[in-house]
């Protein structure tokens, strides 16, 4: 009896592991599509409950029923067993033409990787990490992956904080306080420079952690800037501290400088309560000077241009100087500084009048790190705050809550959870 032909068993070497990812392939694409049709099938019920009556059907005009109003789509819904994408979402309205949701859509998986990380840089270990979220429901995810992500976010923060440095015009320079671990530890500051380019366009561009707002501490966040190519720029925005000052001097010389008007207004507000405070007898009226004081002085800052600016400067001091002379003082020693935005000439010139971009890059992480127990070192500060930056994606969209992306922080934790 002749045997058929065989194969050698090198031209079909399979294994295992292979085969399973091909059996786990199939099995998770399957069970989306399940996932899909019964989340599908369980929103059109909730709508068929709240509307009340079959399709075409009228309903009874004193329960002031709801209507059917079409369908809108979810791009993106996280499951156990990964994404499922393009999700029919029925939509109702009232009998006045409203708009009611009937399932409010949650960035659970965001918030979740919030404090994933957050449980991360205060000493959560990845096994632990690990078994939280098999607990969750998320998916596996052994500890290895997970430091292999954590490696992956520290290579991207160090790659983006290598990058050529082009195009920007003005540079806002601000720094956010925290505390340090442990009783009696002094706080670190984390110094920061967002830069603005020419279309309007800002991102964080470096952090220094620091001790202190001193010179020396602004000198190798700038010094950092001029070796990354970020040669001159046009103007540099910040508060009147005195290590700014110098700092900026000594690496960008020519650059205008713009005092934040926002920190300026509280400066003076100080010198106006202490010129109202001599004025003895009269000081029931001390509100109603500082909302007048107020209003003025942001109406100095609605000129076009800087004779403008000067004219109103001046009628300002000619109106304030009898009853507030420290108050006009002090603004009128701030001068050359007041009105430099006024010289650029784009579109975008007044949004850098103070240090807001600043602020705002790190309005989120001040909320991010309220539960936080404090930083451990330096070191430490600055791998917390890379891994916020990178992994928050704040380098392309200051402000948002949830910025999306390729390299979010959520993406990465489903990346490492196979999902």
């Amino acid at each position: 009896m002749k045997r058929g032909k065989t194969r050698a068993l090198t031209e079909t070497q399979y294994t295992l592991s292979a085969l399973m990812k091909q059996v786990e392939a199939q099995l998770r694409e399957e069970v989306r599509h399940t996932y899909k049709t019964y989340l599908e099938h369980l929103l059109e019920t909730l709508r068929e409950e709240a509307v009340g009556r079959p399709r075409y059907a009228r309903g009874e005009a004193e329960k002031a029923p709801y209507y059917r109003y079409g369908y809108r789509k979810w791009k993106s819904v996280q499951t156990p067993w990964g994404p499922i994408e393009d999700v029919r979402v029925p939509r109702i309205r009232t009998g006045g033409g409203k708009e009611v949701k009937l399932v409010a859509y949650e960035q659970r998986l965001v918030a979740l990787a919030e404090q994933l990380l957050l449980g991360y840089v205060g000493g959560m270990s990845a096994r632990t990490w690990a078994i939280l979220l098999r607990e969750l429901g998320i998916g596996e995810a052994h500890p290895q992956t997970l430091l292999r992500l954590i490696k992956r976010l520290r290579e991207e923060k160090e790659q983006w904080r290598r990058r050529s440095l082009r195009g920007v015009k003005a540079l806002v320079l601000d720094g956010v306080w925290a505390k340090r671990r442990g009783r009696g530890q002094k706080k670190l500051v984390v110094l920061s420079a967002v830069g603005v380019k020419e279309d309007g366009s800002h991102e964080l561009l470096d952090w220094v952690v620091a001790e202190q707002e001193d010179q020396a501490s602004y000198e190798r966040l700038l010094t950092r800037l001029y070796e990354r190519g970020l040669h001159e720029v046009e103007l540099v925005v910040a508060d009147e501290a005195e290590g700014i000052r110098q700092a900026v001097e000594t690496v960008y010389p020519e650059a205008k400088k713009q005092v934040c008007l926002w920190h300026l207004q509280g400066t003076l507000e100080q010198k106006l309560l202490q010129d109202m405070g001599e004025r003895k007898g009269k000081n029931a009226d001390l509100q109603k000077e500082r909302r007048a004081f107020r209003a003025e002085y942001w109406k100095l800052f609605e000129a076009g241009g800087k004779e403008d600016a000067a004219r109103a400067l001046e009628a300002f001091v000619k109106k304030w100087a009898a009853k507030a002379p420290r108050m006009t003082a002090s603004l009128l020693w701030r001068k050359d500084r007041l009105f430099s935005y006024l010289e650029l000439p784009y579109a975008w010139k007044k949004k850098v009048r103070t240090s807001n971009l600043a602020e705002n890059m790190f309005r989120h992480m001040r909320s991010f790190l309220r539960r936080y127990p404090g930083y451990m070192s330096r070191a430490h500060a600055d791998e917390v705050v890379g891994l916020y930056v990178v992994g928050m994606q704040v380098i392309q969209e200051v402000g948002r809550r949830t910025p999306t992306g390729s390299s979010s922080i959520s993406t990465l934790l489903l990346d490492s959870a196979g999902l």
